[in-house]
């Protein structure tokens, strides 16, 4: 993730504060970022595949535990994400979801 001022470009990280003069006619739109998010999922226990529709391999994730009992232990692990589908190990019963960017 980058740090407070900084963003993701085309090339990597941009190391410096962005400016207004750096955001073509000040505005940002989808063609700029493709993000998905999933549906809320609910873990098996085994590895889950599902497709993002990016036309590409994200290249930021970030998986979020919606709900799980109060003693439950929770792993979540993350497979090897192709450009066509993610994939999540989650534990049995947990609700989550998977948000993946290029």
């Amino acid at each position: 993730m980058p740090g407070r001022g900084k963003y993701w470009t085309a090339g990597g990280l941009k190391d410096s504060i962005i400016t207004g003069a750096e955001i073509v006619d000040s505005t940002i739109t989808a063609a700029d970022v493709k993000v998905f998010v999933s549906a809320v999922l609910v873990g098996t226990g085994s590895a889950q595949t599902f497709a993002h529709g990016l036309g590409a391999t994200p290249t930021k994730t970030l998986i979020g535990i919606i709900n799980f009992g109060a003693s439950t232990a929770v792993d979540v692990v993350e497979g090897t994400h192709t450009s066509t589908n993610c994939v999540v190990t989650a534990t049995s019963g947990i609700k989550y979801q998977i948000w993946a960017m290029v």
